[in-house]
């Protein structure tokens, strides 16, 4: 900056000088030239009138004294005059006499630019023509160098002394300006090895000067301060962080151990009132049942939106995409919705409006969960009247789909005031509701999360003592048509293949509980399916060695060896274990974790709780 402004008072003083010199050496001179030509022209004028005089009565006369006399005025005259007199006119006119007698004109010269010329008509006997008085332009040019000579002189004068003056403000200001500028640069870049040199001055740069090596001095000591400090705090906010990173694996390893254990017993709870509702009962017992199935999927449920609240709490929602078929998708929530109406009079209706086939990519665990919330949200706040769910597209193309989905229920309403907040965390509706109602208040703030990740909004519409509307609509890319062909021709070749039957296969369950393994074996035997159950990892492998199994089941928790490291003790000895499909039974219904494990190489994962109807419909999933 302080070199850009000595740059600019140079190129001032140069634009200022260079005027000046304009000025005196050609603005001047021809304001000048001008005016002294306007003065001779003038002059001339007025000599030649005179002339004409002169020349025609001496013609008249013959007066040859006379003409004499005029030759010698002429010669006589300071102002370099030539008076010429021409005989005739234009391409006839003829030089008749030239004064002084021994000058050289022409009458080629007297048109020519070197002279100022001035004519005045005669008309005598002897001759018709003109008088033309005429001046040389170079001594118009002396008389201006002469007026200009001291002009030159006070310009030269001038000049030096701008040089002089420029010198002097530079030494004096601009360098030290510009030193004191480059030592602020430097010091707003924390250099401080700079020096700044002294200046014996007391004026304005000389107290500029002192205060920057005052200011230099206290940075620097600021700065080492700083350093010491940031150091410091860096290892504060190392230390920390290592501490919190210890504590949010501790938080996910103790979440993924609680959801184990809570999913495990969870898994014969349910499992054990889906066998005993098969067996014979009496209406009261059958009721029973009913309430212990209602209530463990209820803590289910909870469970699932604990878990998940608190995941997404650290990280946000990752989706993970493959191709559907919409319609046989949104077909498939209805029986897992309907064990919601069984028992009541709220009637359950599906509105499926969409297209056949109408392929896309979407994540179908995430879409499904964000349905079923609706949908369980719906029946809990219904008593009487209907819930019904739609699907319709709203717009469509070749490359994509919006798809709207809507739950409309005829349930208690939500006032104005609470519909601002419904998707707040922990919050439901109106005072009192959580003695009233189940649930943990976190299922709309979790389909909300769910459903900005799919770059769509949750609208909430609603009338107390009326019903409420829940909608969303996404756009949902359509699947690759060779995407759709391969797994079409997937479904034929499988159909082609003619798979055995479940009741036809072997299957062999690998888990360590003893308590899984009598539940398990109980819903194998209900579905005459032939099994064998081992405890461990090393004895399921060794199965696998001795004998031919089409299905392989595995716990993935076990104690020395995991499900997984059975999985790839299977994928080593494929040679031996030939045939076998390998498929995972965890607790862990973490979504991410469900795709580790796929991506690990398991052909499918069961999550525990595991029913007797989602046992069921994995053995038609196997074809």
């Amino acid at each position: 900056m302080t070199r850009s402004l000595l740059f600019q008072f140079v190129g001032l003083t140069a634009v200022v000088t260079a005027i000046v010199g304009a000025l005196l050496i050609y603005v001047v001179p021809n304001g000048q030239r001008q005016e002294l030509e306007a003065s001779a022209t003038a002059e001339l004028s007025s000599l030649a009138a005179a002339y004409a005089v002169s020349v025609t009565s001496a013609l008249e006369q013959e007066d040859l004294e006379a003409l004499a006399g005029l030759n010698s005025s002429v010669r006589d005259d300071p102002r370099n005059l030539t008076v010429a007199i021409i005989s005739g006119f234009e391409d006839d006119a003829e030089l008749f006499a030239v004064f002084p007698g021994d000058s050289d004109v022409t009458t080629a010269d007297i048109d020519s630019e070197r002279h100022l010329v001035s004519r005045q008509p005669v008309s005598t006997t002897i001759l018709e023509g003109t008088v033309v008085v005429m001046i040389e332009t170079t001594s118009i040019s002396q008389r201006v160098e002469a007026l200009n000579t001291p002009l030159y002189a006070a310009f030269l004068i001038f000049l030096a002394l701008q040089i002089i003056y420029a010198r002097q403000l530079s030494v004096r200001v601009l360098l030290p300006i510009i030193e004191a500028g480059g030592i602020a640069d430097r010091l707003g870049r924390e250099d401080y090895q700079g020096a700044l040199r002294k200046h014996n001055r007391d004026d304005g740069i000389g107290q500029l000067a002192s205060s920057l090596r005052r200011l230099k001095t206290n940075l620097r000591l600021k700065n080492r301060e700083n350093r010491r400090i940031l150091a410091s705090l860096e290892d504060t906010v190392e230390e920390r962080t290592a501490e919190l990173t210890k504590a949010l694996e501790a938080k996910d390893s103790f979440t993924a151990s609680v959801s184990h254990e809570l999913r495990t017993p969870l898994h014969s709870i349910i499992a054990s009132l889906d066998l005993m509702s098969a067996e014979q009962q009496t209406k009261e017992n059958g009721e029973y049942l009913v309430i212990a199935k209602r209530g463990a999927k209820t803590l289910l449920l909870l469970i699932n939106e604990l878990l998940d609240f608190q995941r997404w709490e650290q990280e946000s929602v990752v989706l993970k995409e493959e191709a559907i078929e919409l319609r046989h998708f949104v077909s498939g929530i209805g029986p897992t919705i309907n064990t919601l109406f069984g028992d009541s009079d709220v009637e359950f209706v599906i509105q499926n409006d969409l297209p056949s086939p109408i392929w896309v990519m979407v994540d179908p665990n995430r879409l499904a969960q964000v349905l079923i919330n609706l949908l369980g949200n719906a029946r809990k706040f219904t008593n009487t009247g209907s819930v019904t769910f739609e699907a319709s597209v709203l717009q469509d193309s070749p490359i994509d789909a919006e798809v709207l989905f809507a739950v409309v229920d005829t349930g208690m309403g939500i006032s104005p005031e609470d519909v601002k907040r419904i998707d707040e965390p922990y919050f439901q509706a109106a005072e009192g509701l959580n003695r009233k109602f189940s649930g943990t208040g976190l299922g709309l703030n979790i389909v909300k999360r769910i459903s900005e990740a799919m770059f769509s909004r949750l609208n909430v519409s609603s009338e107390v003592g009326v019903g409420s509307v829940f909608d969303f609509s996404i756009r949902l890319a359509k699947s690759d048509a060779v995407e759709r062909s391969e797994a079409l021709l997937s479904g034929i070749r499988d159909k082609e293949a003619a798979p055995l039957p479940p009741e036809q296969r072997r299957f062999l369950y690998v888990e360590d509980s003893i308590t899984n393994q009598l539940v398990m074996t109980a819903m194998l035997d209900r579905l005459g399916v032939s099994h064998e159950v081992v405890s461990s990892a090393t004895e399921g492998i060794t199965k696998l060695r001795s004998e031919r199994f089409d299905v392989l089941i595995t716990d993935i928790q076990m104690p020395e060896f995991s499900g997984i490291d059975l999985l790839d003790w299977v994928t080593q000895d494929a040679g031996e274990s030939e045939g076998a499909r390998v498929f995972a039974c965890t607790a862990n219904a973490n979504t991410d974790a469900i795709a580790e494990f796929k991506a690990m190489g398991f052909q499918g994962v069961l999550t525990k709780p595991l029913s007797i109807e989602d046992l069921t419909s994995f053995l038609k999933s196997l074809g």
